[in-house]
């Protein structure tokens, strides 16, 4: 199936703009090409409640202002032909709920891409697992990564096989900047020497053979420390990385490290 260009924008619940805080609940898909524009929105008010406080939140009004949103995408559908067209629509919005500027993706099915972006950026699930969804380790890499797969710079559970073992592994995220980088945060609860040391040797046989047919490959490690961890761990745990060819990135460098992904990572 032919991919085309398509343009997703968040539909945010903002109740004081000077305070930077927002929820999202909904997501529009705008692909110009097939003329395809949608909205879907979250009919639950849990999250915008914890903004403002369950008995202080307007849920008529806030209920009245989705489904205006939703309205307008509908009759006035054939007044969205471009991008700027979009734009303009997301510049007007007033009240509470905001939209985000709209971002590109490549689209092959519309109706399946809307459904994953709504699950990925609103529900905070990926397909129909109603299993409670485990907090990731650092959340602004997951929201980061989230973006970007959406964008189709970067990979979500990138599942392959350890070479030379064979065992097969997933890690929370994948992207390219020329080299396959493979991204598992890890949380060193105790000193433990098994766990840096089976880090350390998965991401020698990534570094000297690749994988899926990626023959520049490396693992990246992201780390949080507990109180537990004795210094002279965390001095190991980096002079092991080093010497096994692991990039090593401590909790205290992940803003910097995402920074540089933001920066260099591309479609595939």
């Amino acid at each position: 199936m032919t991919a085309e260009k398509g343009y997703y924008s968040l539909i945010q619940f903002c109740p004081d703009v000077s305070r930077l805080e927002s929820v999202n609940l909904g997501v529009i898909l705008f692909c110009p090409g097939s003329g395809f524009l949608r909205a879907m929105t979250s009919k639950s008010t849990r999250r915008a409640e914890k903004l403002v406080g369950r008995g202080e939140l307007a849920r008529a009004a806030l209920a009245s202002a989705r489904e205006a949103i939703e309205k307008r995408l509908s009759v006035d559908r054939e007044s969205f032909r471009t991008l700027e067209d979009l734009q303009r629509f997301v510049d007007t919005r007033g009240n509470s709920l905001q939209l985000t500027p709209p971002r590109p993706l490549k689209v092959s099915a519309p109706d399946e891409e809307l459904k994953r972006l709504f699950h990925q950026l609103v529900d905070g699930k990926v397909g129909n697992n109603s299993e409670p969804t485990k907090r990731p380790a650092f959340p602004s890499l997951q929201t980061l990564f989230t973006r970007l797969s959406s964008e189709g710079r970067a990979r979500l559970d990138y599942e392959t096989s350890l070479p030379v073992l064979g065992q097969h592994f997933t890690v929370p995220y994948a992207y390219q900047n020329g080299v396959l980088n493979l991204v598992q945060p890890h949380l060193f609860e105790r000193n433990s020497a098994r766990a840096s040391l089976d880090l350390a040797i998965r991401g020698d046989l990534i570094k000297k053979h690749g994988v899926n047919d990626h023959q520049e490959s490396r693992l990246i490690v992201i780390s949080k420390f507990s109180p537990k961890c004795e210094p002279d761990f965390v001095r190991h745990v980096d002079q092991l990385f080093s010497e096994y060819s692991v990039k090593h990135v401590h909790s205290g460098d992940v803003k910097k490290f995402a920074d540089q992904v933001e920066a260099e990572a591309h479609a595939a």
